[in-house]
């Protein structure tokens, strides 16, 4: 802003200006002199003048700027006076209040206030309107606004006693709706991590109690009895229990970090509905609920995952049988619509609440669980299943009318032409001797693995190091060599480049590994191996790679 110069400035620059000094005091001159004064006075009032004008423009400047900054600032801020009512407010403040400002200067803050929070309002506003600093920092509180659009908003708001002869207040109100509910929403994830922890910690130790004690029980009856068989069974089921547990942790963070590859063909999805019906219908008779299926006649060819696809048909069906009890029904209907098919698993069980139905696709979300838990599991398996439909860019819904009244599941695919021939059947031989070396460091892993294939017939040698399996291939002239990734020193993968190197190069190579990312499966097809198996691996499952294996010439069955 301008600076008035002192009076002596002031004079100086006046005589300047005139660009004649003033005449002596003598005689005549007094007049002359008179008259140079007032000349000289006369331009000092212009000057001051000239100073007042600048001094204006500077104000009337500087009002506009504060006028700006004030209307378009991106915060709500009002003048209240002492009464509460508005007398200033910007466009933010508007928008905040949702009316136009004409509207509403003149009317109380606290109408726009949720009823709820309007008495601690009326105190936050009173204590800042009877403060006798003004240069105490400003208060600070957070309430809901009641405006017409949007319903409502929580804003944060600095208040600040104004300087004058009556009280005021400029309010600051930031709206803090989007941060609140983000912070809201990271307190809940967590609050379902910590429960996704906890259940994990139960359900991988719920299978350990009945393993260990099957396995005392083998210890100490008789083999080939019927404690003995029943002890087999028990582990059998607790491991494949655990497998699967383990299996859907993967399967979610390969979805999640985009590491799960489609190895795609031409299916048909009733044909899948069907096969998965019967892979499960057991467990439903055991439950006690009917399980029943009602496909169209039209055939819904899909370009699909088969495996992934009765992963998602198994984990819906698991689902339902669940959360039924014993006399419900659950219905699987498989019908064509203009471009998709569309798969619904509906149940009469529990059914869900509406709340909870938002988040049920979400991860380690499950709906309130009792102590004993007897609807447990990790809240993973719908999870997956959105992530693997995503990934065949189809869509999953849920419904419910509540508790109490069932689910119902729609899963929605893409259809695909239908194959111009029908493929041939895969022929396999199975049952076929076979020679094999097990390469794993894990002493305990490698000598199970051959007792197990050793009960199928195959003659099988173990190696549990990467040169030492080498060796033995070159003494044993293995057809089959199942290789663990993770050797000390040597890895898998040196192992395969060597034997594909070598005169054993005929081998079939299967790679074994705990890791099965498509990183992994493109690595390993790399080294030279023919198949990548993740652990644990089943005897049905290596019969069937085994089958797959080419027989050397002159071989007998």
């Amino acid at each position: 802003m301008t600076k008035r110069r002192p009076p002596a400035d002031l004079r100086r620059a006046a005589e300047a200006r005139l660009g004649r000094p003033a005449p002596r005091s003598d005689g005549d001159a007094d007049v002359q002199r008179i008259v140079h004064e007032l000349r000289v006075h006369q331009i000092e009032l212009e000057m001051q003048n000239e100073e007042l004008r600048g001094a204006r423009a500077e104000v009337e400047s500087a009002l506009a700027r504060y006028t700006e900054l004030f209307d378009f600032a991106p915060i709500g801020y009002f003048r209240v006076l002492g009464d509460g009512r508005i007398r200033e407010l910007n466009f933010a403040g508007a928008r905040l209040l949702g009316a136009p400002r004409g509207q509403i200067v003149g009317r109380p803050f606290r109408d726009f206030v949720s009823e709820h929070d309007r008495a601690t309002f009326d105190r936050f506003l009173s204590a800042v309107l009877t403060r006798d600093d003004h240069d105490a920092p400003g208060a600070v509180a957070e309430f809901v606004l009641a405006a017409a659009s949007p319903p409502t908003v929580r804003v944060r708001v600095t208040a600040t006693l104004l300087d004058g002869q009556s009280p005021s207040a400029l309010l600051a109100a930031e709206d803090v709706t989007a941060r609140r509910e983000a912070e809201e929403a990271l307190r809940e994830e967590g609050r379902r991590r910590e429960e996704f922890l906890a259940t994990l910690s139960h359900e991988l130790r719920n299978p350990l109690a009945p393993i260990r004690n099957g396995l005392v029980l083998l210890q100490r009856v008789p083999p080939g009895g019927e404690a003995a068989r029943s002890a087999l069974c028990v582990i059998d089921r607790q491991v494949t229990h655990l497998t699967r547990i383990v299996e859907d942790l993967l399967d979610v963070t390969r979805i999640a970090r985009g590491k799960i590859r489609l190895q795609r063909e031409r299916l048909e999805l009733a044909t899948q509905v069907l096969r998965a019906l019967e892979d499960h219908r057991p467990a439903f008779d055991a439950a006690g609920v009917r399980l029943e299926c009602a496909v169209g006649r039209e055939p819904c060819w899909i370009d699909a995952d088969a495996s992934r696809i009765a992963q998602v048909l198994g984990n819906l069906l698991g689902n339902a049988l669940k959360f039924t009890n014993a006399g419900g029904r659950v219905e699987v209907v498989v019908r064509r619509e203009p471009d998709r098919a569309v798969v619904v698993v509906r149940d009469t069980g529990v059914g869900v609440a509406p709340d909870a139905l938002e988040r049920i696709f979400e991860p380690f979300s499950q709906a309130p669980q009792t102590l004993d838990r007897t609807r447990g599991g990790l809240g993973l398996g719908l999870t997956l299943v959105r992530g693997l439909v995503d990934l065949h860019g189809g869509s999953i819904t849920a419904a419910s009318p509540g508790p109490g009244q069932g689910t119902a599941f729609f899963v929605a695919l893409p259809l695909a032409s239908a194959p111009r021939t029908s493929r041939p059947a895969h022929e396999v031989t199975l049952g076929r001797r076979r020679r094999v070396l097990v390469i794993d460091d894990n002493v305990d892993a490698a000598t199970t693995l051959k007792d197990v294939l050793e009960l199928g017939g195959h003659e099988v040698r173990v190696a549990f190091d990467g040169p030492g399996g080498l060796a033995t291939a070159h003494e044993f002239r293995p057809e089959i060599v199942i290789c663990d990734i993770g050797l000390p020193g040597m890895d898998g993968y040196d192992v395969a480049r060597e034997l594909r190197r070598s005169a054993d190069a005929a081998a079939w190579l299967v790679a074994m590994s705990g890791y099965a990312a498509p990183d992994d499966l493109d690595r390993a097809r790399a080294a030279g191996f023919d198949r990548h198996v993740a652990k644990p691996a089943t005897l049905e499952g290596l019969e069937a790679l085994f089958a797959e294996a080419p027989v050397p010439q002159g071989a007998s069955s």
